[in-house]
């Protein structure tokens, strides 16, 4: 019996190939590819930083700002903020120059030297092994993160230890829906299809309902949830090949 790692509910299988499997929670619907990769390190290597956001670091930077203005329509960014996950600091940048106060934290050493060079404090342990104060922050930011963590509960659970009352959570994770499953099962004979839902990278494919679940069991409530088309925000089209076509984004208040 496979269980799944959000809520320990009997989850199903929904997709194969080759070695890898995943399973589908009954409860909370979340996706997750089991058994979990060993080391996925090998992929975050100094070439992924420098091929994918130090060459497009004004695209992805613009991308940011898009963002931004999405998630200020319910949240105003000041204050400290802190995020998880930073890699080179482009998420940085854009909320210092909103005026916050900014911190980040990575366990890519490549990641976290290049943030340092530009003046950025950032850590570079698992979050949740830092041992953070509590009530730390305004702001905590995920993007395109949370899908990779090994252990997502415990990450949200020391988001919620670290965030200051009233403070947001900003989570952004790929939205891949029941289709593309569907289609990559189609397509699994190739042995290919595993790139079309960004195995073995992607850990978990997290939708609202599995979100939902897994944060207001955390003192967390949600803000506003939104799913956007990627392709939408961006300006030159040879950054199509960097970033999946959805994403969802949900905002959350710690009560």
């Amino acid at each position: 019996m496979i269980l799944c790692p959000v809520c320990k509910v009997k989850s199903y299988l929904i997709w194969r190939e080759r070695q890898y499997r995943v399973y589908r929670c009954k409860n909370c619907k979340v996706a997750f590819l089991y058994p979990l990769p060993e080391d996925t390190s090998f992929i975050y290597n100094d070439a992924y930083f420098k091929n994918w956001y130090i060459k497009y670091h004004s695209e992805r930077k613009n991308y940011i700002k898009k963002l931004f203005s999405i998630i200020e329509r319910d949240i105003e960014l000041k204050g400290k903020l802190l995020d998880v996950g930073c890699g080179t600091g482009i998420l940085l940048e854009v909320a210092k120059e909103k005026g916050c106060e900014v911190y980040g934290q990575d366990i890519s050493p490549f990641a976290v030297t290049h943030c340092r060079n530009k003046g950025f404090d950032v850590y570079d342990k698992p979050l949740p092994e830092l041992n953070l104060p509590e009530n730390s922050f305004d702001i905590i930011t995920m993007f395109d993160v949370i899908a990779h963590f090994k252990d997502p509960v415990s990450y949200i659970k020391t988001v919620a230890k670290i965030l200051k009352q009233g403070g947001y959570l900003i989570i952004k994770t790929p939205y891949h829906s029941p289709l593309l499953f569907f289609l990559s099962n189609i397509l699994s004979f190739t042995g290919k299809s595993r790139a079309l839902l960004h195995i073995p990278a992607q850990i978990f494919h997290f939708n609202y309902q599995s979100l939902n679940l897994l944060l207001s069991n955390n003192n967390l409530k949600l803000i506003n949830s939104i799913i956007i088309d990627d392709f939408s925000l961006l300006d030159k089209p040879i950054f199509l090949r960097i970033i999946s076509g959805k994403s969802l984004i949900t905002m959350w208040q710690k009560l």
